[in-house]
């Protein structure tokens, strides 16, 4: 069996791959958050007067949306960090990471727990909006619920809640056992008759949705919702694998600025030796006779041989009969310490 070598494939190179690999991926994943927050909002639109506030379109669609924005960000942050070797970007990018593990997660966890008690929510939410006649909205706008139902009833073949006996002695007609004409199925009527005031009809319940709406409406919201979840879930993978990539290029940033600061002194040292090692025995005997000037010092004895040297020459160049002669007198009348 072949042995798998950890250093062609973890070594510092190739962690700094898989994190841009990996920021890619993230990338992706934020675009198509952003995506499905749009679709959601311009889906979710028609029927947000009837759902809660918590499943509105501001909530599942603008999370999605501010998610897909938010990751572009990081994504950049990221990226400037790890090529200028920005140690305070980088940091500020693993924080932003772990804020969404810790977001995502969550609200994956709540969902999944509190999956049948918001159903209940909503059928609680759709009773109280049978027996209103309007909603206001955040920016104080009078929305008529009665448009909103007809068009949720005609679209999804229903009627009322758990079926057509919610309408009956609504606020609308508190005093009768009605139903709005949306609620009216098509198919029992011939095509040049008229559908108007078929729901004033309490002998005819036979002409009536059967179904109510609450099974369909939340089927079709959770349906959404679920998009929503598999989004969060293939969010919070990418995350858990980038937090854990981010501590390994932290380690090789951290290693590659410490190299930096030895290299320097490491291209220093050698050039000193080198300079001193270039210092030749004249050099050295310069300075020595520069340093002999003080009080202190004294000629060595290599010193004084070449001095004796020199001193011979100088003698035979002035006298060139006696050069045995002066030679050896002057050798003779030197003291040596």
């Amino acid at each position: 069996m072949a042995k798998i070598d950890l250093n062609k494939i973890w070594n510092d190179n190739q962690k700094i791959s898989y994190f841009f690999y990996t920021n890619v991926c993230f990338l992706i994943s934020g675009f198509a958050s952003f995506v499905v927050g749009v679709w959601l909002y311009s889906s979710k639109n028609n029927f947000v007067e009837l759902t809660p506030s918590s499943y509105s379109a501001l909530s599942a669609a603008g999370l999605c949306v501010f998610t897909g924005v938010t990751i572009c960000i990081i994504v950049a942050v990221g990226y400037l960090g790890v090529s200028y070797t920005n140690k305070p970007l980088f940091y500020s990018y693993i924080a932003f990471i772990l804020l969404l593990i810790l977001a995502h997660g969550t609200a994956r966890t709540t969902g999944f727990l509190h999956k049948d008690e918001a159903r209940e929510n909503l059928r609680t939410s759709m009773l109280r909006n049978i027996n209103a006649t309007v909603v206001i909205t955040k920016l104080g706008r009078e929305l008529k619920l009665a448009l909103t139902w007809d068009h949720l009833q005609r679209e999804l073949e229903c009627c009322g809640v758990n079926n057509y006996t919610d309408w009956y002695y609504s606020v609308h007609w508190p005093n009768n056992q009605y139903t709005p004409d949306s609620c009216c199925e098509p198919i029992h009527f011939q095509e040049n008759s008229t559908m108007e005031n078929c729901g004033k009809m309490p002998d005819d319940d036979i002409v009536l949705y059967q179904e109510g709406c609450f099974p369909k409406f939340a089927d079709w919201l959770y349906h959404h919702i679920t998009l929503v979840n598999w989004v969060t879930s293939v969010l919070f993978i990418v995350e858990v694998t980038l937090f854990i990539l981010s501590l390994a290029v932290l380690g090789v940033l951290k290693r590659r600025k410490t190299k930096r600061r030895r290299s320097p002194r490491r291209e220093r040292d050698p050039d000193v030796t080198s300079e001193r090692i270039r210092l030749n025995s004249m050099d050295r005997i310069a300075d020595a006779r520069l340093d002999g000037e003080s009080i202190n010092s004294r000629p060595t004895l290599f010193e004084l041989e070449i001095l004796e040297e020199e001193e011979k020459k100088k003698k035979n160049r002035e006298r060139p009969g006696e050069t045995e002669g002066v030679g050896d007198t002057k050798k003779i009348g030197i003291r040596r310490d």
